[in-house]
């Protein structure tokens, strides 16, 4: 099972070489510290409201995020450690090597927020492994991953107490699963994150487990093989997910040798499952977060495309022009539009890309672009196609290959040169019948030198072009109509207006059987009225 995880979440791990002498992480002691800052300085540091006798018991240095906002002026005092009891005299204090406070107190503000530091980088540290908990490939939200790492450690914690152990972690296997890595811990320090993953081959007790199985080591030291990742009397190991999909594994630790019950061990399944179910949901949430903003955008970038299509205003006074465009969803690959440019032309064309979506409607955006720069120059319908081929197969990446159909009218003649590339069908319909329109079959961006022809005819009063992308000259069993179910269709709606024909067909589309969710389909029709 392979799951991808966040590169720029990993933590780095200092070698054996930047540790102790023995190898072992060393924690900070602020008692410690705080009697080497007394020893060094002769001031001790004690927190308000506290006094020699009777000092605070929590530490003057807090590990309390709100309480480290606070000036550290405002948590703590300085006392003199000389004695006060009159034991010694005025000249014995001049020979004692006592540090100024205003020193002291510079001292152990640098202190401070070295100690601030270090709390700060374990918390984010905590936040981030309960992130990668979750195996995601993009960060989850900052609120989200706070209230996953709480979640974690209040289930280790409750689990524990129900089971009168005293520390627990979880291990989640890496994306290679070879690796266990710790993501959550409780009763160990918070710098056991940052351990290096442990090693699968040779954890005898995480791969029993991993099989399904609960593993009781009432006396650790007298079953060394089992691999126990700390230095306890007594562990339990259960499996979070199922021996199918493995995620991991729940360690529950005791001080003492100790004999684990039934109860004990329900206790810890279901601990596990709550762990399970917690990242789960947290992943779920998440990718519902971004599909709705994924979904928001794409239908965004779907009314700007669709704004894009022509409206039925009247290009010229002796012809009728009108179509629709339909995209299975939000954005698609197909489109349609015309012009009535400088030069007295009516310009029409229809594209339809061989991808849908996103990607589809990539290639239709480009191919309309390059066709409607071209309106107000002088060409032909070959150019055309010849400089949108040439664009789209300098694309490398992706499948940029299309369908492309392009008409020229002079009004005042009744003249039509097209030239048309790909899947798209094209009508000339009359009172005496229809003609089909030939075209090259080879889509565009398939090769670089692709021979595109300038074909003519002419249009009498009366006279219908049709042209149709794939989807919709598709036959019954794949939702479209046959060819002549479409040529009935318009003839038998000759009279009507060109737009209302239009609006018939596609009103027509959605009752073939089976209906085709994700087809992008257009439909562009052009008569001459007189």
């Amino acid at each position: 099972m392979a799951r991808k995880l966040p590169g720029h979440l990993k933590i780095h791990v200092e070698d054996e070489t930047q540790l102790g002498s023995d190898g072992a992480e060393r924690d900070v002691d602020i008692d410690a510290l705080m009697q080497a800052f007394t020893t060094a300085t002769g001031w001790i540091p004690r927190p308000l409201g506290g006094t020699p006798h009777h000092p605070v018991v929590e530490h003057v240095l807090a590990s309390d995020p709100e309480a480290a906002k606070l000036p550290l002026k405002r948590r703590m005092r300085l006392v003199c450690s000389d004695p006060m009891d009159g034991m010694l005299d005025i000249e014995e204090l001049s020979f004692e090597n006592r540090t100024s406070e205003e020193a002291a107190w510079e001292l152990l503000e640098q202190i401070d927020e070295l100690i601030q530091s270090a709390n700060a980088a374990e918390r984010t540290i905590a936040k981030q492994e309960a992130q990668l908990a979750t195996s995601l490939s993009v960060s989850i939200r900052q609120d989200e991953s706070e209230q996953l790492a709480g979640r974690l450690a209040e289930s280790l914690h409750r689990a524990a107490a129900q089971t009168c152990s005293d520390a627990a972690a979880i291990y989640l296997l890496d994306d290679t699963t070879s690796e266990l890595k710790m993501r959550s811990c409780w009763g160990l320090p918070t710098s056991a994150l940052a351990k290096a993953p442990r090693d699968l081959r040779g954890c005898l007790g995480d791969l029993e487990a991993l099989m399904g199985n609960a593993v009781l080591l009432e006396n650790t030291a007298l079953a060394p093989e089992w691999n126990c990742p700390e230095p306890f009397a007594a562990a339990m190991c259960l499996p979070i997910g199922s021996p199918l999909m493995p995620h991991g594994t729940l360690w529950l630790w005791s001080e003492h040798v100790r004999d684990f019950t039934a109860i004990d061990i329900d206790v810890a399944k279901a601990a596990a499952d709550k762990i399970l179910v917690d990242i789960e949901r947290t992943v779920l949430a998440d990718e519902v977060l971004k599909n709705r903003g994924i979904e928001r955008q794409l239908d965004a970038a779907g009314l700007i495309q669709s704004s894009r299509l022509p409206s039925n205003q009247p290009l010229h006074q002796d012809y009728e022009i009108g179509g629709w465009t339909f995209q299975g969803a939000s954005l698609g690959g197909n489109f349609h539009s015309w012009h009535y440019n400088r030069f007295h032309q009516i310009c029409a064309t229809m594209g339809s890309a061989n991808t849908t979506g996103v990607s589809g409607g990539l290639v239709a955006i480009s191919m309309q672009t390059v066709v409607e720069t071209c309106w107000n120059s002088r060409h032909k319908p070959a150019q055309v196609l010849r400089r949108a081929n040439d664009v789209l197969w300098e694309t490398q990446d992706g499948d940029w290959s299309s369908s492309l159909a392009y008409l020229q009218v002079h009004p005042e003649s009744g003249s039509v040169q097209f030239c048309m590339a790909g899947d798209i069908q094209a009508f000339q319909i009359s009172h005496y019948g229809f003609r089909p329109l030939n075209g090259t079959q080879t889509r565009l961006a398939v090769q670089p030198d692709t021979t595109f022809r300038d074909e003519h005819l002419v249009l009498d009063g009366g006279d219908m072009l049709l042209i149709a992308s794939s989807a919709v000259v598709s036959g019954r069993m794949n939702g479209g109509f046959s060819q002549e179910e479409l040529l009935q269709v318009v003839r038998s709606m000759s009279d009507d207006p060109v737009q209302e024909i239009a609006d018939h067909l596609a009103r027509l589309l959605p009752l073939s059987v089976p209906p085709i969710a994700d087809s992008d389909r257009s439909l562009l029709l052009l008569r001459r009225r007189f």
